[in-house]
């Protein structure tokens, strides 16, 4: 201890303090290094861990797609994936409770025709609407295209027109309606005759009462009266 205290030999004193002092900075400097190397490397690997995982575009896609019986088509393959398993399995297992009904048997349905209004003034246009709503507790599809629906206007019992004359295209529209779900089906008649084949120059009609009816699939609805005015 005396030696540490009263260094001896053939130096001064003040330079083997001075040796010491080295030594011990020497000692502190290593040390701070290491401590600062520790810490780099433990922020490296805590940065690393707080960096979110990147779901794969084509397997979210996947996730959240039903294939027609229902069963999702991909799983996530990212982590973390507790909310991505569990959004996709969601949609899925819903898409597939939404199309299981298949097409809406007739009994299920109910069909509306409505006008937007009761009485249409000098050269305004009539626009009438079919309505079908699915009364079932299961979802099912219904198909509303054009070749499936026609409205006809007649006056006194006589056929004045129909939407079927001058149509020359159909085109299929397939929808999934959920219980208590409706599909609008609209159509405007410029207030002209009509007739099979859709010849030309066809005539606007008179004034009067008029009695619309609407159907779909084989379908009548309840007919409703519009009164056109000159």
């Amino acid at each position: 201890m005396s030696s540490v205290l009263h260094p001896v030999g053939p130096e001064d004193k003040g330079t083997y303090w001075r040796r010491r002092l080295v030594v011990v900075l020497v000692l502190v400097v290593v040390a701070a290094l290491a401590v600062l190397g520790v810490r780099a490397l433990t922020g490296s690997d805590d940065a690393a861990a707080q960096q979110p995982t990147k779901l794969d575009p084509s397997t979210v896609a996947s996730g959240t797609t039903a294939s027609p019986t229902g069963t999702p088509t991909g799983s996530p393959t990212g982590s973390p994936t507790a909310s991505g398993t569990a959004t996709g399995t969601a949609t899925a297992t819903d898409t597939a409770s939404r199309t299981s009904g298949g097409a809406c048997p007739a009994q299920s349905l109910s069909l509306t025709l409505t006008s937007d209004y009761s009485a249409y003034g000098p050269g305004k246009t009539v626009r009438l609407v079919l309505t079908v709503e699915n009364t079932s507790q299961t979802t099912c599809s219904v198909e509303v295209g054009t070749a499936v629906r026609t409205f006809t206007a007649s006056l006194d019992g006589r056929q004045v027109w129909s939407s079927a004359d001058c149509q020359t295209q159909t085109a299929s529209q397939v929808y999934d309606l959920e219980p208590g779900g409706r599909r609008a089906m609209p159509v405007t008649w410029s207030r002209q005759r009509s007739e099979s084949g859709c010849p030309t120059g066809q005539p606007m009609v008179e004034p009067g009462n008029y009695t619309i009816d609407g159907s779909w699939n084989g379908v009548d609805a309840q007919p409703v009266t519009v009164a056109l005015t000159s």
